[in-house]
């Protein structure tokens, strides 16, 4: 304890603080005890702060507040509580944490107007980003087992941001096995606890995803989970969850209020991941890294939908799921198009999307069918203009590698062409009222994204002349090793998954010799590269005359790194909006171009 010795604070000042721990004070209480709002005085700044005074009638003791103290003064993140100090005179054993003006979630679950759909959705992408932060983030040997997510533990700040809390029981495993496990005997709450680990003892991260969904579900209903109803006779909501869902009645148990807010793509997308997370099979629940990405969809999904337009103009999305293929678009139209909807196909099993605007409709029912080689790489069509001068999309025509679908719709005047190289279809979005009105293009970045440098003047003599490195799933970029003098002559990429790290090939170098310099670039967890810079040279020596790259930085969204290199020649800048996948390039006794991979973005 003498490390954190500087977050104690006397018992007197607490007292003073919370008036002698009166009633009047008392804001809550748990398995830890009862729970006080504060007033302290720190650095000359008043605070408010939530005091929690350990009762051991409630169950927990002092191991449970020394376990609190280790993990919140180890572990920092925006959506984790913050300790502010603890107290252990006179036997008493005190917690002083930041306030959450909302205080807990449980109290807000059957109250739409504060919780909003879109509000539930943020609240659970950032207790997940939190759960997530002590799975895979906190250090590259361990990770933290929260053992107890339930929805009174989820604090809302002021803003409403989740604040994962309560870490009395949370055990600590090790990250560098294909699978972590602690053995120890099952605690937590009724209702929330992995039927796995209360059967066999053993914990996983796999046992706080399946709390997690469970937590999702009582945002989604509006209800506790371990609350029997008259009306569904279920004792836990996991199960009435799961029951609900394979039943295909999922409508029935979820809050009557938020359902005129939802778009049903946001809540399918929400709604499959709380459901994946129940799987009686350890093997079959997802990572929290991929609930995030997941809630994330879901949330944006859901934005589209609110930003209404005038003449009840709304816009859609239709987004292809991974490895699904688009097999049909279906197209309602006569003089104009009124609505879309689009067919895909995955291991056998068709899927067809909501309707995208229509509210009225035409008198023609027209069909695309793709074959299983056949890839969209162009739409053509008109817009038109009413006679109250709103321009919409009067004729659409679908091109592919194979042929032409169209056009659907009345032609006009006015053209449009939207021919794409830089990727293939992930999916559409758009404006629409009664018909449709707009269409965009969601696109899937491909090997060519973006070139960065000369590309055309190194030989190419071997097969590594091309280089390539991708990011796999979930990995996050954690360094690059530089190798250069005078020009930059070779990369090697180290990535980190699960605590461990993982190097690529090495880029480059051929048969270098002389002395260079080895330089480093180490990035944060949550670091992203957003754009390089850097000069063009001709090379000098043995290998004189071509045109490479003489230096390189790259910019983040949190600094830039370099240069590394010697400056001199052409400078370039290249900074982008999408999101960073992967290198690839042209190399030979020095780096001769590079190229980058971006992962598509809404």
């Amino acid at each position: 304890m003498e490390e954190v010795q500087h977050l104690k604070i006397r018992l007197e000042i607490i007292k003073l603080a919370t008036n002698n721990f009166s009633d009047e004070t008392c804001i809550g209480k748990g398995g830890f005890g009862k729970v006080y709002l504060g007033i302290l005085t720190l650095s000359d700044e008043q605070i408010r702060v939530a005091v929690k005074r350990l009762d051991r009638r409630f169950g927990q003791g002092k191991r449970e507040y020394l376990k609190e103290i280790q993990m919140l003064t180890c572990y920092r993140h925006k959506n984790l509580v913050s300790l502010v100090g603890f107290c252990d005179e006179n036997g008493e054993c005190i917690l002083v944490y930041e306030y959450a003006k909302h205080g807990s979630l449980d109290k807000y679950l059957h109250n739409t107007t504060e919780l909003s759909w879109i509000r539930r959705l943020k609240i659970s992408l950032g207790a997940a980003r939190g759960l997530n932060y002590l799975h895979h983030e906190v250090g590259s040997e361990h990770r933290v087992l929260h053992r107890d997510i339930k929805s009174p533990n989820i604090l809302l700040d002021e803003n409403w941001e989740a604040k994962v809390s309560d870490f009395g029981l949370s055990k600590i495993g090790p990250s560098n096995l294909e699978f972590t496990y602690v053995v120890t005997d099952a605690c937590g709450t009724i209702g929330y606890i992995d039927p796995q680990y209360l059967e066999t003892g053993i914990l996983t991260k796999e046992s706080d995803v399946y709390s997690f969904g469970v937590l999702l579900f009582e945002i989604l209903c509006g209800r506790l989970a371990h609350i029997r109803t008259s009306q569904d006779g279920q004792s836990h909501l996991a199960t009435l969850a799961q029951h609900s869902c394979e039943e295909n009645r999922l409508d029935e148990i979820i809050l009557p209020d938020l359902k005129n807010q939802m778009r049903e793509d946001s809540l399918g997308v929400f709604s499959k991941a709380a459901y994946l997370c129940l799987k009686q099979n350890r093997s079959d629940r997802p990572t929290m890294a991929w609930i995030v990405e997941n809630l994330e969809h879901a949330l944006r999904l859901q934005e589209l939908g609110k930003q209404s337009v005038d003449n009840d103009q709304q816009y859609w999305s239709f987004q292809l799921e991974e490895n699904h293929k688009l097999q049909k678009v279906t197209i309602d139209h006569g003089d104009v198009i009124y609505s879309l909807m689009f067919t895909t196909q995955y291991e056998g099993m068709f899927h067809t999307s909501n309707k995208a605007g229509g509210s009225a409709s035409g008198n023609i029912l027209s069909q695309v069918m793709f074959d299983a080689d056949e890839e969209i790489i162009d739409i053509k069509g008109t817009i038109n203009n009413t006679q109250g001068g709103n321009i919409f999309v009067s004729s659409l025509t679908f091109q592919t590698n194979k042929r032409t679908y169209g056009p659907f719709g009345r032609a006009s005047e006015s053209l449009f062409s939207i021919p794409w190289g830089k990727g293939s279809l992930v999916g559409f979005y758009g404006l629409a009222g009664d018909y449709i009105d707009g269409i965009g293009v969601y696109l899937k970045a491909n090997a060519e994204t973006m070139k960065i440098g000369p590309w055309g003047k190194t030989i190419v003599v071997r097969p590594e002349n091309h280089w390539s490195f991708e990011l796999e799933r979930n990995h996050h970029l954690k360094e690059i090793k530089i190798k250069h003098g005078d020009l930059i002559e070779s990369l090697i990429f180290t990535t980190q998954y699960k605590g461990l790290k993982y190097n690529s090939k090495k880029v480059g170098g051929w048969g270098s010799t002389g002395e260079r310099q080895l330089s480093v670039v180490t990035f944060d967890w949550d670091e992203e590269i957003i754009g390089i810079a850097g000069t063009v040279a001709k090379s000098r020596g043995s290998n004189a005359g071509y045109v490479i790259i003489s230096s390189i930085s790259f910019v983040t969204d949190k600094r830039t790194h370099g240069p590394f290199g010697t400056v001199r020649g052409t400078p370039f800048s290249v900074q982008y909006s999408g999101s960073f996948a992967g290198f690839h390039g042209l190399c030979g006794s020095y780096l001769d171009s590079i190229g980058v991979y971006l992962k598509a973005t809404l």
